[in-house]
């Protein structure tokens, strides 16, 4: 059993990035050091620790036993040190390089961000901010420190995480503007007459929209399911085609001159909500980013509203 820490802890900071790209040349740019670098920092560590780590896999090395085992406590640790050392510090946004890592969808890119980094760029010139999809472990993710907010559905949000409820809103179909029935009022039977886009951002069927179709023992014809939102008014644009969604993909599809009808099927609003973990909820900086990206969603709050 290991009683001591590596003379260099850098080295853990090699491990963490070692274990999450998995890839010695991806971890040598993610750590500013060159791939010989990182091979030699990874030999000192499969020396320190008595054990391979990595060994060879296509596309990506494979963690050994010993390594999938450290990877979870070695990232939180290192999440704890970072918020320990930034405890109290000042955080100046003028010259401060930090890197945000924000877990959402393509909407959080196409909308917030537009909003966010003008601020940025008068405030902050050079701060980083990094957009990864928000996939089902964005609450390990946060725990873990490799994420600073996920952008979530409410009814996701675990009990423990601090949250920033956004601005709700409705539902929306769009279709093309010269649509054969752009011109009539969209009752339930004309909608059902329609072709059907789905937006499924994680590649499963079914939706609010069918299952409250279901609840009247009705159904609609799905002839494209889509992972991204940004990909639909292209599709629409150019087809018969209608979509439910968001009323904030009317505001992203304004260029297209889309129309936004009002669904004919009873969906409630949409929910979701910015999450953090507790460890950073006084974390100036990130506090800082709180009160930033607030005022950019916000911003963008009043989308399109159905005519």
């Amino acid at each position: 059993m290991l009683e001591a820490l590596p003379d260099d802890l850098n080295l853990l900071l090699a491990l963490d990035v070692l274990l999450r790209e998995r890839h010695v040349t991806r971890a040598a740019k993610r750590l500013g050091i060159t791939q010989s670098a990182a091979s030699q920092r990874l030999g000192r560590l499969r020396e320190f620790f008595g054990d391979a780590l990595l060994a060879p896999g296509r596309p990506l090395l494979a963690l050994t036993p010993r390594a999938e085992a450290l990877a979870d406590p070695l990232a939180q640790a290192l999440a704890s040190l970072r918020a320990a050392v930034q405890a109290g510090a000042p955080f100046d946004p003028a010259t401060s390089e930090r890197r945000f890592v924000l877990l959402g969808n393509d909407l959080l890119e196409a909308v917030a961000l537009p909003r966010l980094l003008p601020m940025l760029a008068r405030e902050a010139p050079y701060i980083t901010v990094q957009v990864d999809r928000a996939e089902a472990d964005f609450v390990r993710r946060l725990e873990r420190g490799t994420a600073d907010l996920a952008f979530v559905p409410e009814f996701l949000v675990p009990p423990s995480s601090r949250q920033l409820r956004l601005p709700e809103e409705g539902f929306v179909t769009l279709m093309r503007r010269d649509h054969p029935a752009a011109s009539r009022r969209l009752t339930l039977e004309r909608y059902l007459e329609l072709g059907h886009v789905l937006i499924a951002p994680h590649g499963m069927p079914g939706s609010l929209v069918d299952r409250a179709l279901e609840a009247r023992g009705r159904r609609r014809r799905i002839v494209a399911q889509v992972q991204h939102f940004v990909t639909v008014p292209f599709l629409i644009a150019a087809s018969d085609l209608v979509v439910t969604c968001p009323a904030t993909v009317a505001a992203v599809s304004t260029p297209f001159g889309l129309r936004a009808a009002r669904p004919p099927v009873e969906l409630g609003v949409d929910r979701s909500s910015a999450v953090w973990h507790e460890r950073v909820h006084d974390d100036p900086g990130h506090r800082w980013l709180r009160s930033w990206l607030s005022k950019a969603i916000r911003a963008g709050a009043g989308a399109t509203q159905p005519g």
